[in-house]
């Protein structure tokens, strides 16, 4: 019987995004002794992000978050006495590409803070038959979803659509989030990402949910929905086009 450490060490995860949600959930991923993470953002280290992402400090302000996030990453597999290759790249998720994008790897990491990059990455996955797990945070609250392609529910079988008018404002970039609370969905990411790369397929369809003021941490069970378009089949790659280019990716 293969060892966690040695199916860890053969494992290929896509990071999408490098900021709040990202840090920790990569960082769980590495100290576990998963082989290769590429990470996808094109944003720059801020200052007033500090205090949730915790991949970067005060020096590194304004440089490239992929690149110091990959270093990072390889220090702390490394101190966990794990070999961690770790890619960067220094561009957006974008509609061109996407299902080429996650194929080949065995899950998707998605820290996103838009919609459009969620529904994108859930899109491109579900066709790729990758799969991914997802999380959104906003002022003290958020919430977390692993997805398995055509054995569980997926994000638009929670969430439907991207929201569009004053729903759509509701981001961390909008509205802010609280960085304990990003910090606590991250690693519920990389709970269900290690499960699901270890061959615990219970994980998938299993949404979590957190209040950080009370202080709530609640998981329930989501079934596919018969009116998903995406779990139907009626989504292609096609139609990705009608996803706006995102602010940004993490």
């Amino acid at each position: 019987m293969v060892d966690a450490a040695t199916a860890l060490a053969g494992k290929r995860v896509l990071v999408v995004g490098a900021g709040g949600l990202s840090c920790p959930a990569a960082s769980v991923l590495a100290r576990s002794g998963v082989g290769h993470l590429t990470l996808v953002d094109d944003d720059r280290v801020d200052e007033s992000n500090l205090q949730r992402q915790t991949l970067y400090s005060s020096a590194d302000v304004g440089q490239p978050k992929a690149a110091l996030a990959a270093a990072a990453l390889i220090r702390q597999a490394a101190a966990c006495g794990y070999e961690l290759s770790a890619v960067a790249r220094e561009k957006r998720f974008l509609p061109e590409g996407a299902v080429e994008a996650v194929r080949g790897f065995h899950l998707v990491l998605e820290g996103a803070d838009n919609f459009a990059t969620k529904f994108l990455v859930a899109d491109a996955c579900a066709l790729a038959s990758v799969p991914v797990v997802q999380a959104g945070a906003v002022r003290w609250v958020g919430w977390a979803l692993a997805s398995v392609p055509g054995r569980s529910a997926c994000l638009r079988c929670v969430f439907e659509d991207v929201p569009r008018g004053d729903a759509a404002q509701a981001t961390c970039a909008e509205a802010g989030v609280v960085g304990p609370v990003v910090g606590v969905l991250g690693a519920l990411q990389g709970a269900l990402a290690l499960r699901l790369l270890l061959g615990d397929e219970v994980a998938a369809g299993e949404l979590w949910s957190y209040a950080g003021l009370p202080g709530v941490l609640r998981r329930r069970r989501v079934t596919r929905q018969a009116s998903c378009t995406l779990c139907a089949g009626a989504i292609r790659d096609t139609a990705f086009s009608r996803y706006a280019p995102p602010e940004c990716a993490a």
